[in-house]
């Protein structure tokens, strides 16, 4: 699973590279297709929108399946931990 995140979250970047189970890059630093966002600033919606457009747009480019979309995790208010459930619910989930 690939996921994005801002570079103020530096403790759960460790926390989650440390799982193993994630390929995690900083928000900007990467331009391939992702499967979570982990974000913790009120970001404009526009930006949301330009963001998701350039995902989709580069999904179809590169022949990425998207039918589940990009996972947006909210990380204001959970812990490391937490985020890893959520997203190792995400990942398991379509492994069946």
């Amino acid at each position: 699973m690939i996921v994005s995140i801002e570079n103020s979250l530096y403790y759960v970047r460790q926390y989650l590279e440390n799982t193993g189970k994630y390929e995690i890059y900083d928000k900007g630093n990467y331009t391939g297709p992702i499967h979570a966002y982990i974000y913790e600033e009120d970001e404009p919606i526009s930006e949301f929108d330009a963001m998701q457009n350039n995902l989709i747009n580069l999904a179809q480019q590169k022949h990425v399946d998207i039918r589940h979309g990009v996972l947006m995790i909210n990380a204001k208010n959970k812990t490391p931990k937490e985020i890893d459930l959520i997203l190792s619910e995400r990942l398991y989930r379509n492994i069946y």
